[in-house]
């Protein structure tokens, strides 16, 4: 498969496979990662699609980037909590609006929109509010800003959506979890939900789950 790097959209960005493939899959990293974090995983996959992994915008120290400022998100994981659907970070209409602009590049072509940790958050937040994908994939993830992600949830009617995240997440909790599976199902979601014993992770279960479900779409 063919690797590249190339900027896109306004993103600096690892592309896997052939750019003229008629399903691409813009996938999220988390906060303090960047694309080539998850890259490697597309060749894995043995998938016929077009992987777009996009550097998030923020530098977040001597490495990895993140979608929003971090600091508010910081304060409550040092109080212990996992579980974040209170959290409206600052910055987050703008990370939406810079990821349809990199989505619209695939206008007429099938787009899996899939994000792990606070890829995940995003790519949820991003549906939500109007944005237009085939899929949807959310590992290891949770709700932020639910009072605002409550009366869009019918926008996901009929979306498939994979959902996974590990039952020791120490990050994330596994509650946070089943939380995000259940918004998904209010909406109406075609839902496939899988936890998976493990922590905050992408483990061999979870990428045999995201195959399959490329497939389907």
């Amino acid at each position: 498969m063919i690797e590249s790097h190339a900027q896109m959209g306004g993103f600096r960005t690892i592309t896997v496979g052939d750019p003229k493939a008629p399903l691409v899959v813009v996938m999220l990293h988390g906060r303090m990662m960047e694309g080539a974090d998850l890259a490697p995983f597309a060749r894995s996959l043995g998938t016929q699609a077009y992987f777009v992994f996009p550097d998030a915008p923020l530098r977040t120290g001597a490495h990895g980037f993140a979608w929003w400022p971090v600091e508010s998100e910081t304060r409550l994981r040092g109080r212990g909590v996992r579980d974040l659907y209170e959290l409206d970070p600052p910055g987050r209409s703008e990370a939406r609006e810079r990821l349809a602009g990199l989505l619209g590049l695939f206008g007429g072509r099938r787009v899996v929109l899939a994000g792990f940790s606070q890829g995940g958050m995003l790519a949820m937040d991003f549906v939500l509010h109007g944005g237009k994908v085939d899929a949807l994939v959310l590992l290891s993830s949770s709700r932020i800003a639910y009072a605002d992600w409550k009366p869009h949830l019918p926008r996901l009617r009929a979306l498939p959506v994979l959902i996974a995240h590990g039952r020791a997440d120490p990050e994330l909790a596994f509650a946070a979890g089943e939380a995000l599976r259940d918004a998904a199902f209010a909406g109406d979601a075609q839902l496939t939900w899988l936890p998976f014993e493990g922590g905050h992770e992408i483990p061999l279960v979870v990428w045999r789950a995201l195959r399959k479900f490329l497939a389907a779409v």
